[in-house]
């Protein structure tokens, strides 16, 4: 008899406005430290399990087949982990952000992953032990290193302490007012190379733990995006497309930065002002605007 499983959930998207990271032997104590916003803009993934003679793993983004190796590796370590039978693994992740444009994609794709995985498996293991397989396959692909806390933490957040799931330390920024996220998208960016570029990590340390500490001083919206805009002009990475809008839309009163890693430019503004910025953006090119998203990821 097949035996059929099917389940979906869902992780915000998010955007990392400055950091410093922290490599380990261990996967689960390489992190970073730095501060982000999640959005209600996110990664639903459904799964559908079927019994079979051997492990087979299908992986669909936004309905086209996809190697993802971040996905086909956290399925494999799921089921050596945790399954005896075999089975034919459907995965469809459907994304409402672009990939590999730091909106934290492969972070929010691997804890929908592991949520539907637990709830398609009757898994009686607390949530933690599936944030953490998460984290590990973010590193182990070189897909990111602090997404996954960040995104389970929620809201705008500032990762204050190394480690993943279970030993780092999140800090929430309280909202006094209802806040938007807004973006303009111009292409991706590999983050993998972007992490193994030593001179540029070099200077991600140096001033993303200035950017941190300061935060921490001052825990405002504002404040991170200063911060964020400032770190960005300290590394380097801006495009000159991304340079240009920034300051002009200082100009025009608008803070903003760039997304980490991706050529896109983001500000977080109070609901009237988001609705104004949008409509500047798109003279450029693709907008796209978002609630900040509080809860975290969850199961549908």
């Amino acid at each position: 008899m097949n035996n059929i499983r099917i389940a979906s959930a869902w992780a915000p998207n998010h955007i990392t406005g400055f950091f410093y990271s922290k490599m380990d032997k261990d996967p689960i104590q390489s992190s970073s430290l730095g501060a982000g916003v999640n959005m209600s803009r996110g990664t639903t993934t459904q799964i559908e399990a079927n019994s079979a003679l051997q492990n087979e793993i299908l992986v669909f983004i936004n309905g086209e087949r996809s190697d993802a190796e971040l996905s086909n590796w956290l399925v494999k370590e799921f089921l050596k982990k945790y399954i005896d039978d075999n089975y034919k693994i459907d995965i469809h992740h459907t994304m409402e952000m672009p990939i590999s444009a730091g909106f934290g994609t492969s972070g929010g794709g691997a804890l929908s992953l592991a949520l539907a995985l637990k709830k398609a498996f009757d898994l009686e293991i607390p949530d933690e032990e599936f944030y953490k397989l998460a984290h590990i396959a973010d590193v182990e692909n070189k897909a990111g290193l602090g997404t996954v806390m960040a995104v389970i933490a929620g809201g705008l957040e500032i990762r204050v302490a190394f480690g993943g799931p279970g030993i780092g330390k999140v800090e929430s920024i309280p909202l006094d007012e209802d806040y938007k996220v807004v973006i303009l998208y111009f292409g991706s960016y590999q983050t993998k190379e972007a992490l193994s570029d030593k001179n540029l990590m070099e200077k991600v340390h140096k001033f993303g733990k200035t950017c941190v500490n300061d935060l921490l001083r001052d825990p405002s919206v504002e404040r991170f995006l200063e911060l964020s805009q400032w770190f960005v002009r300290k590394i380097e990475v801006a495009t000159e497309r991304v340079s240009d809008i920034i300051k002009k839309m200082e100009r025009k009163g608008f803070l903003c930065s760039m997304t980490l890693f991706g050529e896109s430019v983001f500000s977080i503004q109070t609901n009237e002002k988001a609705e104004e910025l949008q409509d500047i953006f798109q003279e450029y090119g693709t907008t796209y605007i978002s609630k900040i998203s509080t809860g975290g990821p969850h199961v549908n």
